[in-house]
């Protein structure tokens, strides 16, 4: 029974990630801005399905799975990589620290969008050295507006917040 537990919550932390990459995408999307998945999901869908196999440990395949989500061209033309993280809530948790050290050897010049269901702003990013969270609303190359960023709060409230565990 503990087994088929913790492959459930496994799913359940998989799927928040999948939908705040979703939500990520289409704000940046409908900023204005290009987007292109490439994610190691995204260029190796075999490898993650085989994960096991994988050898994580090993410095190959650390860099492999610390390719960030997106490449972005903003309206200018500028590119960006944007690696997405679903949080509860916007302290993160103790994991973090090892996998912004991984993201900052291989991808410094990586931005990392935090989606949380907890404290607004929901939308929040870090920047190398990656020790301060910011709104998302604070970066202006991506031409993300307010009014734009609000309806996406509606969706974060929708279909993220209630499923927070309210004691």
């Amino acid at each position: 029974m503990n087994n088929k537990h913790e492959k459930q919550e496994w799913r359940e932390t998989a799927l928040k990630g999948r939908m705040a990459e979703s939500l990520v995408y289409d704000l940046l999307k409908e900023s204005g801005n290009e987007i292109f998945r490439i994610g190691y999901e995204a260029i190796l869908p075999g490898l993650a399905r085989i994960e096991e196999s994988f050898k994580r440990n090993s410095a190959v395949g650390e860099k492999i799975r610390s390719i960030p989500d997106f490449f972005v061209i903003d309206k200018s033309g500028n590119p960006y990589l944007v690696e997405v993280k679903f949080r509860w809530n916007p302290a993160g948790h103790k994991n973090d620290i090892k996998r912004l050290e991984r993201i900052k050897d291989s991808w410094k010049e990586c931005f990392i969008f935090y989606v949380n269901c907890s404290e607004k702003s929901y939308f929040r990013f870090s920047k190398n050295p990656f020790n301060k969270m910011e709104p998302v609303q604070n970066l202006k190359s991506f031409g993300i507006t307010l009014e734009l960023l609000e309806k996406f709060d509606v969706l974060v409230e929708k279909y993220l917040a209630p499923t927070l565990n309210k004691k």
